[in-house]
């Protein structure tokens, strides 16, 4: 899948989280009304959908387009008993 795939999913999920067809790459995530709690359902379906994960603060401080650029794959860390 390619990184203008995934920005488009993401964008659609927002749009219809968010009730708001007018959310664009170029939008910081805060001034769609974005919180913490659609941070983390986004993360979810980013995950379950591409598994990848953003970063907080990139979301926050930039753009979607930006912030989904440099989204990480999901790693799973060894649990130690």
């Amino acid at each position: 899948m390619s990184a203008a795939d995934v920005e488009q999913s993401a964008l659609k999920w927002l749009r219809d989280e968010l009730d708001d067809q007018e959310i664009s790459g170029s939008d910081n995530f805060l001034d769609i009304g974005g919180h913490s709690l659609t941070f983390s359902k986004l993360n979810v379906f980013l995950g379950d959908s591409f598994g990848i994960s953003l970063d907080m603060k990139t979301t926050y401080d930039g753009t979607l387009a930006a912030a989904l650029l440099a989204a990480q794959p999901i790693t799973t860390e060894p649990t130690s008993k």
